[in-house]
């Protein structure tokens, strides 16, 4: 019996993801093993598996759980703006607040999960390069309405500006994650903002 066989039944499945979610983004969703996840859960491999078709079903799920979990946060902030450009950077202080903890869970779910899986045709690929394309349909919206309230020029492609955006605040995660270096992170990303600001 696992150590944490006192677990209700229609919780168990959630106690896994909340506990591995960590665990997933730092090792790598192929990297994270069953004895990691029987570790980190107190659970044995029958418990999880009772709850999961296999560690892929796992991973899926705990993809969709970190992915959330940002998106919830993110949203919180963006949607307490009332104008196009405030939503635009309250999503680059959102990542400038949310820097340490990235840094210290392991860094960008949907960066790590496109990265590790773009060689293979997987299910997680299929679900982080969705996650991407949600985000850059997001941000296309809110410059779109911009354009409309006439914040922004009419001559910036809401799409174009989207990609270029997000591409910006990866890359500056994982620059200044090899590098350790933080200030390079705020570096551009105020850059950004102050691009933004000119739109």
């Amino acid at each position: 019996m696992g150590r944490n066989a006192h677990i209700p039944a229609a919780d168990t499945q959630k106690f896994i993801i909340e506990k591995t979610s960590v665990l997933f983004n730092k090792k790598g969703y192929t990297g994270t093993s069953l004895s990691d996840l029987e570790k980190v859960t107190g659970l044995t491999k029958g418990s999880i598996y009772a709850n999961f078709k296999d560690k892929e079903d796992v991973s899926l799920k705990v993809f969709d759980y970190n992915f959330s979990q940002l998106c919830n946060a993110m949203s919180q902030r963006v949607n307490s703006e009332t104008t196009a450009k405030g939503k635009l950077i309250a999503s680059i202080d959102f990542y400038l607040d949310y820097y340490p903890s990235l840094a210290t869970n392991g860094g960008c779910a949907v960066q790590n999960a496109l990265i590790e899986t773009d060689d293979a045709n997987t299910l997680l690929f299929e679900r982080a390069k969705d996650a991407l394309i949600s985000w850059k349909e997001t941000t296309a919206a809110i410059i779109k309405e911009g354009i409309l309230n006439n914040e922004f020029s009419k001559n910036e492609a809401p799409g174009d500006f989207a990609v270029y955006m997000i591409a910006l605040i990866e890359g500056a995660i994982l620059v200044s994650r090899s590098l350790s270096d933080y200030a390079a992170f705020k570096y551009i990303l105020t850059k950004l903002k102050r691009e933004i600001e000119l739109l």
